[in-house]
């Protein structure tokens, strides 16, 4: 991977950009490859072919290449799942696709997520556990609507999507050894939609 070339079409802000979308794909690669422990931003410049004293003029750590790929793939997952659930009305499909969509994320993970979020010092690691907060917020609008249209039990919200998010993280190590997103929905969801009073004919047999 090179680095990007500044053509006479592109603006000094748009190679700039590039670059940086390159260094990070280049740090997402190694994390797969070589994990987080081993990862070394000269490694990131060699992948790029840049010098590594042109790294630090982006990310000044690599932590903040962490977070940077981070907040890139949570922004990626919110597109998919706004591009998912546009046409659906329904709070019970809604969720149960969400549920499916955070499950197949998980098993196209390396796994590099969770076990960096161990290996962090408390201040890193709240600011990379902060990239959950729009999934969360949307997991939490979700709820509020099938609250409010009756079809899910009336509970605190914040408090009922975080165990939400806390029951679908258990699948996470499973998912990432090899196990079948279908076998994790079977898991989850019967309890997730048990939780908020959905009956079962509402959502057994739904897409």
């Amino acid at each position: 991977m090179m680095s990007p070339k500044l053509t006479g079409g592109a603006t000094l802000a748009e190679h700039r950009a590039a670059t940086r979308e390159a260094m990070i794909d280049a740090f997402a690669a190694l994390l797969r490859e070589v994990g987080w422990q081993d990862l070394k931003l000269q490694e990131v410049a060699k992948q790029v072919g840049v010098a590594r004293t042109a790294v630090y003029n982006y990310f000044p750590d690599r932590t903040a290449l962490l977070l940077a790929w981070s907040e890139r793939e949570m922004s990626r997952f919110m597109a998919l799942a706004g591009r998912e659930l546009a046409d659906r009305t329904d709070p019970v499909d809604r969720l149960q696709i969400l549920v499916k969509l955070v499950l197949t994320e998980f098993a196209l993970e390396s796994g590099t997520g969770a076990s960096v979020a161990a290996m962090l010092p408390p201040e890193d690691r709240a600011r990379f556990l902060e990239h959950v907060a729009p999934l969360a917020a949307l997991v939490g609008g979700l709820l509020e609507d099938g609250m409010r249209e009756g079809v899910f039990v009336r509970a605190d919200t914040a408090a009922t999507g975080q165990m939400i998010m806390a029951c679908l993280e258990t699948q996470r190590t499973a998912l990432l050894a090899g196990d079948k997103v279908h076998t994790a929905v079977q898991r989850t969801l019967p309890f997730v939609m048990r939780a908020l009073g959905v009956p079962g004919d509402r959502w057994a047999d739904s897409p």
